[in-house]
């Protein structure tokens, strides 16, 4: 009898929920350390205490195992950071204020590109060439995130902030491919510095909104953490 696949373990009670985040973390942590290859289910079980019948259960196979932590570390970083952009956005009612954050910006993008490389979410899209399967399951993760930050510039919209002829998903789908396109200064023999990334992406995304002042704003604060950083 075949095994039933499996998109995404969605265990309902806080055990079994524990059980899969342990799981997951094992299995990210292997694949971290030596690679897919490197994953056995037997292993698993013998270092999180969790019995091969119950990951079974909850994975479906070892690539349902395998898919569950591509699919964890693709969303965990920009997940994250999403709610994050969803407080400070609430908190921003103007031009004037969003002018006011670059500094702020700054600090998050070079946290978010800290905790999570684009290199490494480069290689789990990758891994989806000939596997439907985690296509599917990172298809739908991305569905979400792009919905959440959707949400965000649809509030940025009703307080005219975000130009009027900006569709809100395409803007967030257009930030999220900003901050996976990092990965083409990654793989540059002579790659820009995280500063110069960084400034020319909070440029970009200050085209997205309706304020004049924005671009001379951006080159003041650039022009001060430049002199800090030299």
């Amino acid at each position: 009898m075949a095994t039933q696949m499996k998109i995404q373990p969605q265990p309902k009670q806080d055990r079994a929920k524990e059980t899969v985040a342990v799981v997951i973390e094992a299995t990210a942590k292997t694949i971290g350390h030596s690679g897919e290859a490197s994953v056995r289910v037997q292993d698993i079980s013998k270092v999180t205490g969790v019995s091969i019948g119950s990951i079974y259960h909850h994975f479906g196979d070892r690539d349902g195992l395998i898919r569950a932590a591509y699919v964890q570390d693709f969303a965990s970083t920009v997940g994250q950071d999403i709610l994050q952009v969803r407080i400070w956005a609430n908190s921003l009612h103007s031009f004037e204020e969003l002018e006011q954050q670059y500094e702020a910006m700054q600090k998050f993008l070079k946290k978010h590109f800290a905790n999570q490389a684009a290199l490494r979410r480069v290689a789990i899209v990758g891994n989806t060439s000939g596997r439907p399967e985690l296509h599917q399951a990172l298809a739908e993760v991305q569905n979400e995130l792009t919905d959440n930050l959707a949400e965000v510039m649809k509030l940025l919209q009703a307080r005219q902030m975000l130009k009027p002829t900006v569709h809100p998903r395409a803007a967030a789908a257009v930030i999220l491919g900003m901050l996976f396109g990092r990965i083409i200064g990654d793989l540059d023999t002579h790659p820009v510095s995280d500063h110069e990334w960084n400034n020319a992406m909070i440029t970009c995304f200050s085209g997205l909104f309706n304020s004049s002042g924005t671009e001379s704003q951006i080159y003041r604060a650039n022009a001060r953490t430049s002199k800090v950083n030299s």
